[in-house]
Formats: C-alpha cells, structure tokens, sequence
C-alpha cells in the first residue's frame, strides 16, 4: 500500500471515531438546533464536523477555505464542493452565509462551476437562494463569460438565469455580450437573452441600451427590454427622463413608457414629474401620464396639484383633473364640484366628473346628484342618477326618497320608477 493510500485510511479512522463521539456527546444539542433552525426547503443538511463547530471559531473558515479543492477524484472533489455549498446555505445569518459564499468562489476550480451550477438546479436551490446563486453566475461570467453563457444556453432553460448572465456581462462588457447574445434563441414570447442584454447595458448608459435594442428585435421582446431600462432612467431623474422618453420612435411604446416612468418619478418628486409632463412633446403621451401624477401630487400637496393641472392644456388637463378630483373631492365634496364647473364644460371632462360622483356618492350624495345634469350624455346622467339615489336609498330610504320627490321632473321615468313607491310614483303622474 502506498504512502498516500495510507495516510488516507488513517485520516477516514481518525474522522469517523471523532465523528461517533462528537454524535453521542451533542445529540441534544443538534436536536435543539434542527427545531429552532430549520434547513431551507431543497439544502441538504450538513455533513460535515462544521456544521457542528461554533461559526467563529477559526477552523471553521480555515476548513471552508481549503475544503472546496481537495486532493482526490473529479468526483470527489465535486461532491465536497456541493456539501461546502450545502453548509453556506444552511448558514442563518445573511452576513456571514454571504461571506462564505465569497470564500468558496474564490477557490472554486474554473472546472467545477458549471457542474455546481447543474447541482443548484438539480437539488432545487435557486428559488430559495437566489443571492447566492447570483454571485455563482456572476463569479463564472467574469472569469469566461463565452464558457458561461454557452453552456447556459445549452443546459438551463431558466429565464430568469438567462437574463441574469447576459445582464452581468453586458453591465462591464456591452460591445462583446451584444456581439454573442445578439443570435441566440429563446422559445419563448420574449428572448430573456437580449432582455438581460439590455438591462446591463442600461446600468451604465440607458439611452445606449435603447439605441441598441432598436437594432435587435420588435415585439414583445422589445416593449419588455424597455421596461428593464426603466429604472436606471428613473434613478437619473426627470429632465433626464424627458431627453430619453423623446428617442422612442414608436407612440405607443412611448407611451407606455411614459406612464410606467410617472409614476416612479411622481412617488420620487411630484413637482418635478410634474415639470417633465408639462415639458413633454407628444400630447397623447402626455395625456396618458398627466393623471398618474396628479393623482401622486394631488396626495403630497393637493393645492400645488390643482394650480399645475390648471395650467395644462386641454388635451391634458382633463386627465389631470381626474386625478386630483379623487383627493379634492375627498377633502371637500363642495370644493370639488366648483372646481370642476370652473374648468368648464367639455365633453372631454366627463371621466373627471364620473369620478367626482363616485368619490361623493357614500358621504355626499345630495351634492352628488345635483352635479350628475353636468354630464354631456344623457345615458350617463340616467346611469348615475339611479346609481347615486340606489345607494343613498340604502343609507337613508326617507331622504333619498323624499329628494326624489322632490326633483321627479328632473328625473328620467325609469329612475323615479326604481326609485319611488308605488303610490308616489301614481301621484306623481296625476
């Protein structure tokens, strides 16, 4: 027997009478910890001496250290390799769980990656570790990005996986990540390679990613890969975010695009989303976006809100006005219905008046009905009419009844029918 051969067998002796001892002496101990700290869902349970050794005791990190490229077969080492990555993963404390995870990727073998990878998947990891499985992909991107995403393609389906390589490489090395993904199938409605694509080139220079995904594809894939440069626009602000808005050549991606980024830049700053909007080019797509942010500015500081809608122009204001109505009219029902009247009479204001009555119906329904004659369509007033008196006749029988009475001139007949009792509606007609 050779010397190597030897020192091995006696190591395996040693480690399996410690091992025995070391079970007999902490039973107690590891049944009191598997009850207050479960092993993820899909992480094998530890192994190893380590999983019963204090964390910071030194010897844990040094064993980490060298126990991922141990002496021994492919096979050997790949499966110490998968245990070492079990243990991370059972590790509680985020912190230190990441700090091992570094470790073990700095001396993983360049050979051994892609079979982890493989391991992630097989033991069904990734949805449950997704940070960890992040830094795995990231770690063989930069060292071969071209092995990676080959044998990705190859190998794993996941669209999540391939966006996340493609989006990694692209974010240090856009120029050659466009060269190679650009070609690559996905069988889906939308390629995740070119989504990830884009998305990492956007880190850096969103209004790049949009001039190359104008080069590379159409559909759905497109108005999808626009939606992940979308906060990388956001985070450079408003004006920012009009210049890009404008190199959108199709209107209704632009507008899309323009209602999904309202609503980032208004939570972020309403005065200034609300500068952009005003500043906007496209009326259609200013329209689309007005009410998103009056109705965010309308919350935040609502008599700043209703100054900026007045000063939009018509083909605006009236979306703005929906907006800002919700809050005024919960405010002040009264206020809220003069307001409208002073913004005037267009047919275009009506969307705005609706949701004035359905904000004031529960609380206010007397101001509601007598509001519901400034709507331009007849089917709409006999609609809300039975609408508001149905509700009001729920709370308050007698008053919505008698307020009907009242007003039955005014009334189409088919809601004073709904409306009033038998006897009423036959004195009414006499």
């Amino acid at each position: 027997m050779n010397t190597s051969r030897k020192r091995t067998l006696i190591l395996a002796s040693l480690i399996l009478a410690l091992g025995l001892g070391l079970i007999l002496g902490v039973r107690v101990r590891s049944q009191k910890h598997s009850e207050t700290s479960p092993n993820l869902p899909g992480v094998l349970p530890p192994t190893s001496l380590n999983s019963i050794r204090p964390k910071s005791h030194p010897e844990f990190t040094a064993s980490h250290k060298t126990s991922v490229n141990p002496t021994g077969s492919a096979e050997e080492r790949q499966h110490q390799a998968m245990t070492t990555l079990s243990q991370i993963l059972n590790t509680s404390k985020q912190v230190e769980r990441t700090r091992q995870m570094l470790v073990f990727l700095d001396q993983l073998g360049d050979d051994q990656i892609a079979t982890v990878i493989s391991g992630f998947h097989e033991a069904g990891w990734v949805d449950f570790n997704r940070n960890e499985y992040s830094l795995l992909i990231s770690t063989w991107i930069e060292r071969d990005p071209f092995a990676a995403i080959t044998f990705l393609d190859q190998n794993v389906t996941d669209g999540w996986t391939r966006k996340l390589a493609a989006s990694a490489w692209a974010a240090e090395h856009p120029e050659a990540a466009t060269h190679t993904i650009n070609g690559l199938q996905d069988h889906g409605k939308v390629n995740d390679w070119i989504v990830g694509l884009i998305a990492g080139i956007a880190r850096n220079d969103p209004e790049g990613a949009l001039h190359t995904l104008s080069t590379l594809t159409t559909g759905h894939t497109k108005k999808q890969a626009v939606r992940s440069i979308l906060p990388e626009v956001v985070l450079r602000g408003s004006e920012f975010a009009g210049q890009w808005l404008e190199k959108i050549k199709e209107p209704k991606l632009q507008q899309d695009s323009a209602k999904q980024l309202a609503h980032s830049l208004a939570q972020r700053d309403p005065a200034a989303a609300s500068q952009w909007i005003s500043e906007m080019t496209s009326a259609r797509t200013r329209r689309e976006a007005s009410q998103i942010v009056s109705e965010i500015y309308a919350e935040q500081d609502l008599d700043a809100a209703i100054a900026w809608t007045e000063t939009l122009p018509p083909d605006s204001l009236a979306e703005a006005a929906k907006g800002v109505t919700k809050h005024l009219t919960r405010q002040d029902p009264a206020s809220a219905a003069q307001w409208l009247l002073k913004l005037g009479d267009t047919p275009d204001l009506d969307p705005a008046r609706l949701r004035f009555l359905h904000e004031a119906t529960p609380h206010s329904p007397q101001i509601a009905l007598q509001h519901v004659p400034t709507l331009s369509r007849s089917q709409d007033q006999e609609q809300q009419y039975q609408k508001v008196l149905n509700h009001w006749k729920t709370q308050d029988p007698t008053a919505a009844i008698a307020w009907a009475s009242q007003n039955a001139s005014e009334l189409p007949s088919t809601v004073l029918k709904s409306i009033l009792p038998k006897k009423k509606r036959n004195s009414k007609h006499q």
